[in-house]
């Protein structure tokens, strides 16, 4: 569990508060970890085996039984190494690929989660995911045609330092707080105002 409960509540009752005001519809979402780089670490271990036996070609005189006894050790090994530590993969990775990755899995998550398929098309996304220390806000057709994306980079900048020091609670509240002025004055509540998304926090595994 990356929040407490304690925590959990704290954020749905900013976002209840919030729409109380505003016909917007916010919800916050916390995730582990955006892939399992597999396809990667796959990768990884393939360019590890031909760099070794590159090395071997030029520094050692072995059969081709050997090389394959040493590739197939190389392969092996370097799986199981991470498997072993499943955080050294995001260690080696570049940040603009983990980036990426986050990314999409946040696009899959407005998506799966229904964000896209309100009545209202107020709908409002902010996603964390801890392992990539990333930080994404999605938002739906309304919100994006009212409130410009500049608002939502710098708001995102500001979710990302907190992220960064491992205070989710505190970069989830003051990105609420942040939000709220902009979406009660673009998107006041209205009587026929439907609440059609869960004010919890979704926590993914």
């Amino acid at each position: 569990m990356i929040l407490k409960d304690s925590e959990k509540e704290l954020i749905s009752k900013e976002i209840e508060n919030l729409e109380k005001l505003s016909s917007a519809q916010l919800v916050a979402v916390i995730a582990k970890r955006s892939s399992n780089y597999k396809y990667a670490s796959l990768m990884i271990c393939v360019f590890l085996v031909f760099l070794a036996s590159f090395v071997l070609f030029f520094v050692k005189e072995v059969s081709t039984l050997e090389l394959l006894q040493y590739q197939l050790l190389i392969f092996v090994g370097v799986n199981l190494l991470f498997e072993k530590f499943d955080n050294l993969i995001l260690k080696i990775l570049p940040r603009n690929y983990k980036q990426r990755k986050a990314s999409l899995y946040a696009k899959e998550q407005f998506s799966n989660l229904g964000l896209s398929r309100t009545k209202s098309k107020q709908a409002i996304m902010f996603f964390v995911s801890f392992d990539e220390r990333y930080v994404k806000v999605i938002t739906d057709n309304k919100i994006s045609q009212e409130i410009p994306n500049e608002f939502w980079q710098q708001l995102v900048f500001e979710f990302a330092e907190d992220v960064k020091r491992e205070d989710f609670l505190n970069g989830y509240l003051k990105a609420i707080r942040t939000s709220k002025a902009i979406l009660i004055k673009h998107f006041p509540i209205q009587k026929d105002s439907e609440n059609e998304l869960s004010n919890e926090v979704i926590e993914l595994s």
